[in-house]
């Protein structure tokens, strides 16, 4: 039998911009079942009803600076979230769930752009 090389991928620690790492112990903190520990963006999230509240680092391509992005499920299907960072670039985000692996994402941000994505997912 043939030996097949295995690709590794290692993330290292020192990688991590801040934001990232504090929403990284965000999430490992609520896998493990705990409540207590720093997660000020779990708090902000429970006080304020959103299903979903992230920071997101500054992207050049799009122009966008380190922003804020909060949504909410309208429907079970539909989920839409906006974008927008303090030098006032703004994007506004639909994802349509059409099946269980099946769903359409768009994009209009303030820059002009706009995009039309299509998400096939599968659970193993």
């Amino acid at each position: 039998m043939k030996d097949v090389p295995r690709v590794r991928t290692v993330l290292h620690i020192a990688e991590l911009s801040a934001i990232q790492a504090v929403q990284l112990a965000g999430s490992l903190n609520s896998l493990r079942g705990g409540s207590g520990g720093l997660n000020p963006l779990g708090v902000l999230q429970s006080a304020t009803g959103l299903d979903r509240l992230r920071l997101l680092n500054a992207d050049a391509n799009s122009g966008r600076e380190t922003a804020v992005a909060f949504g909410q499920y309208i429907t079970n299907d539909v989920y839409v979230e906006i974008v927008t960072d303090a030098r006032g670039y703004t994007a506004t985000q639909f994802e349509v769930s059409l099946t269980r692996a099946l769903s359409v994402l768009s994009q209009i941000g303030t820059s002009g752009t706009s995009n039309v994505n299509v998400r096939y997912k599968k659970d193993y």
